[in-house]
Order: C-alpha cells, then sequence, then structure tokens
C-alpha cells in the first residue's frame, strides 16, 4: 500500500494442489475448462486480502466514491460512514426504491436511477425469470442490461435510462477515491472504455465483480486482457478478483 491507500495489482498464483489443477484444467476446451476457470477464479477471490476495506479505513471527508449497482445500499452505506460523498447508480425500479429508503437517513448520498454504460441511452433491463413483485428484493441483483440467458426474462423486464459513465466521470471534475462495479455483465465494455478514457487518471481504487460466467467463451479472454492491463497500472488500483 502507497501512503494514500492505493494498492499493487497483482495476479493470484494458485495455491495448493487442487488450484494447480484447476489452473491446468482451464485450458482445457469447452464447458470443462470454464468450470475450472471459474473455480480458480472464485477461489482466488477468496485468497486476495481485504484491500477493499484497507481502502475504505483510508478514506474520509472530502473523498468521493461511486457505486455502480448499489442495489439496496449495503456498499453505498459502508462508503458513507466513512465520511466521504457518494454517487449511486441502480437502474432497477424495485431495487432503487429500497436503495432510497435505506439511504434516507445519510447526507452526502447521491442516487441515480440509471445503469452505468458507455452511452447515453435507454434499454431494456432484464429481470430474472422468477421475478415477483411481492417478493423482489431476492432477484433484484440479477437484473441486467446485457445478460440474456435462460434464467433472464425480457417480458418481466423494464425499460431503463443509460449514463455514459466515463463522460460522467470526467464532468465531476473531481478525483474518485472508490469507484465499485457490480453490473451484472456491462462491466466488460464499461472497464474498457474507462481504461482508454483521461478520466481515469482521476481514480485511486476500483473494485469490480467480474460475471464472465454469463458468457464465458466471450469473457474469460476478456478477463485476463482488462486484468494483464489493470496489472500494468500504478493507479488506479484495479481488482478483477473481488468477490
Amino acid at each position: 500500500m502507497t501512503a494514500r491507500g492505493i494498492p499493487t495489482a497483482a495476479r493470484p498464483r494458485p495455491q495448493g494442489l487442487f488450484e494447480m489443477a484447476m489452473a491446468l484444467g482451464r485450458h482445457l476446451p469447452g464447458t470443462p475448462g470454464h468450470i475450472c476457470y471459474r473455480k480458480l477464479t472464485r477461489r482466488r477471490c477468496a485468497h486476495v486480502p481485504d484491500t477493499f476495506g484497507a481502502v475504505l479505513a483510508d478514506t474520509g471527508a472530502g473523498d468521493l466514491c461511486i457505486d455502480l449497482g448499489a442495489n439496496v445500499g449495503d456498499i453505498t452505506r459502508q462508503m458513507a460512514a466513512t465520511g466521504a460523498e457518494v454517487i449511486c447508480f441502480e437502474p432497477d425500479p424495485a431495487a432503487f426504491a429500497m436503495l432510497q429508503a435505506n439511504t434516507a437517513d445519510l447526507t452526502g448520498v447521491t442516487l441515480h436511477q440509471k445503469a452505468a454504460a458507455t452511452q447515453d441511452t435507454r434499454m431494456i433491463l432484464r429481470r430474472s425469470a422468477n421475478w415477483e413483485d411481492d417478493n423482489a428484493l431476492p432477484h433484484t441483483v440479477a437484473s441486467s442490461i446485457m445478460r440474456d440467458d435462460k434464467d433472464m426474462s425480457e417480458a418481466l423486464g423494464v425499460l431503463v435510462d443509460e449514463v455514459d459513465l466515463p463522460a460522467f466521470l470526467a464532468s465531476l471534475d473531481r478525483d474518485i477515491r472508490i469507484l465499485k462495479m457490480d453490473i451484472e455483465g456491462a462491466e466488460w465494455d464499461v472497464l474498457e472504455a474507462l481504461l482508454d478514457h483521461p478520466v481515469l487518471a482521476r481514480i485511486d481504487c476500483s473494485f469490480v465483480e467480474t460475471h464472465e460466467r454469463y458468457d464465458p467463451v466471450r469473457c474469460i479472454p476478456l478477463f485476463e486482457r482488462l486484468q494483464d492491463r489493470a496489472a500494468a497500472l500504478a493507479r488506479p488500483y484495479i481488482t478483477l478478483y473481488w468477490v
């Protein structure tokens, strides 16, 4: 960690025989390789030190945090507890209503009912095929503008606004202490756009939950390429091994 609390990105090494076997197995073709890759990635996430907690501990009044895919506000509250200003994006109307209720007592928190993307437009936010209006909470975490598989339903979806995230961050004209990203498959395009945008220089740390399991053929190579790019940066710290 630097004096300002910016960790150093590094690709975790396999630990133990099981992880070594998964590291070899991920090169298998098709589904067996994807399964090994996913198991290894989840194990690596578990091994990564609590860098998020360490960065939060070195965050405070005057800092700015961005919560992409805020859902009902669990991470938002952790960020706000430091005294930092927090800007949240959550597109699902049901989750957004809960987010509003769960953050109503907080100052310095701004909420946007929009999906993080690479352009200002409108898209269908697909929801879980098991969606229930009177029991939405367990299903809101799966809502996605990108995911389109048998477990998702466009018919149950809603039309939502998207925000050009790099442009929005640039418009703030200030440094960003933490950028948290959990946007159900949209992270690939958004992260690539950020890596190619001058606003990247204003970010200290970014914690990204990746969803390569939704489309492993496309997303596993993306994960590898983006991880290599992230590891080459001194700032911002970007981890794709987060939760």
